[in-house]
C-alpha cells in the first residue's frame, strides 16, 4: 500500500508539472514528501507493533 501511495504522489505531481502548475522539476516536490512518507510509515508501523504486544 505505502508503495502504491508514493507511484500515486510521484504521478500526480508529474502531471501537475506538465500542466504548469508546479515551478521547478517534480523531483524537487517529491523526494521530500517520499521521505517524510517513509518516516511516517515507520512511525506508525512502529506503534501499530507495541499496540499488539
Amino acid at each position: 500500500m505505502f508503495v502504491g501511495v508514493l507511484l500515486l504522489l510521484l504521478g500526480a505531481l508529474m502531471l501537475m508539472d506538465k500542466f504548469g502548475l508546479l515551478r521547478g522539476d517534480a523531483w524537487d516536490y517529491f523526494w521530500p514528501l517520499a521521505v517524510i512518507a517513509l518516516g511516517v510509515s515507520l512511525v506508525y508501523d512502529s506503534t501499530k507493533k507495541k499496540k499488539r504486544q
